[in-house]
């Protein structure tokens, strides 16, 4: 009963599509899951590069490098074995630049969008996602889709915190 009512909010926040988008399920090294579903719909190129970043396992032994109570940020392959202070991690990418995709998706609590480096401004490899509603980022930065599992995980995520693997999660049937 739960899921399909997280499952409505989704595609009501979402648009029709989210239902059958790709989902990434994060493993965190510590335990704990949680699952994003992309929004091709709203975001393609986005989607499109984030996929594949999880596909060639950019993601997996990464480091989380910011917590703070509104947001939980990370992506830079440096983080792997780098000072979380260090600029190689904190503005560090893969050095492919996505651009950048204004949607209408609103930064609601769960939220996964793309750090970059400003406003209105592509970003990179590096995800965050908002764990509380920050509407003063809606329109600015680019939007992979939104948590729909695991939330909880994710707010007990603390700076250092490894990522396990991130893949593409395959559909029950």
């Amino acid at each position: 009963m739960m899921m399909s009512f997280i499952a409505a909010i989704a595609m009501a926040h979402l648009g029709p599509n989210a239902a059958t988008a790709p989902k990434i399920e994060v493993v965190m090294e510590k335990g704990g899951t949680f699952v994003i579903e992309t929004v091709p719909d709203k975001s393609p190129k986005t989607v499109e590069g984030i996929l594949a970043f999880v596909k060639d396992k950019f993601y997996d032994e990464q480091r989380v490098h910011r917590v703070e109570d509104w947001v939980t940020q990370w992506g830079a392959p440096a983080s792997k074995d780098k000072d979380l202070d260090s600029m190689e991690v904190l503005g560090g990418g893969s050095g492919k630049n996505l651009v950048f995709e204004a949607s209408d998706v609103s930064f609601l609590r769960g939220t996964v969008g793309i750090a970059s480096k400003g406003a209105k401004t592509g970003g990179d490899c590096q995800l965050f996602i908002v764990k509380r509603d920050s509407a003063f980022l809606d329109g600015s930065y680019a939007v992979l889709g939104r948590v729909i599992e695991g939330i909880d995980v994710v707010d007990k995520i603390t700076r250092g915190d490894r990522i396990k693997s991130m893949q593409i999660k395959k559909e029950e049937e």
